[in-house]
């Protein structure tokens, strides 16, 4: 009979172990897949189906933008994805912003600069009410140009990006801000 006692209790200590590290799981205390980020952040920030959100996610980070159909307000989500014990990202911060009357407008033109510690990564993040069209990086030996739609919003995420320029249709640079995280 005392034969039998160790493997059940052995078992049962399996079932339990397997049952909390599901719990675990299910709960994001491991983190959440990048399959799963954009449900996640829908879920947890409340943002309706209705409302578009746009992103861009690297082995460390993840950053998202989302705004109605208005277009007159918008918030920024940051997830990390830290080392360790880890099989996903962590929400790590929120902000929204919105014009007092509601109307495009009221929306900042400049562009946002979220630093992101620890990741080599910056976030660059606008709904584009400045028309920018192109980015520059100047690591100092090159310059590299990109194109952007001016009429886009968007979210960047650069590594160890040098010195960042955004340019609106005239050629005039459109100002950043920063913003920590």
């Amino acid at each position: 009979m005392k034969k039998l006692l160790f493997p059940r209790i052995a078992g049962i200590f399996l079932l339990v172990a397997v049952a909390a590290t599901a719990l675990l799981w299910a709960g994001g205390r491991f983190g959440v897949p990048k399959s799963r980020l954009e449900q996640d952040l829908r879920s947890s920030q409340h943002i309706p189906d209705n409302w578009t959100v746009v992103g861009d996610v690297t082995a460390d980070a993840a950053v998202f933008l989302f705004y109605p159909p208005e277009q007159n307000t918008y918030g920024v989500t940051v997830y990390r994805n830290e080392p360790g014990l880890s099989f996903g990202y962590f929400f790590r911060g929120s902000h929204t912003v919105a014009g007092v009357q509601g109307t495009t407008d009221e929306l900042p033109a400049e562009v946002e600069r979220i630093p992101l510690p620890g990741t080599g990564l910056t976030a660059y993040v606008s709904m584009n009410t400045a028309g920018v069209e192109r980015l520059e990086q100047n690591d100092g030996n090159t310059v590299e140009s990109h194109p952007l739609d001016d009429h886009a919003p968007f979210v960047l995420l650069l590594r160890n990006a040098g010195e960042v320029a955004f340019y609106d249709g005239d050629g005039t640079i459109v100002e950043t801000r920063t913003r920590s995280q």
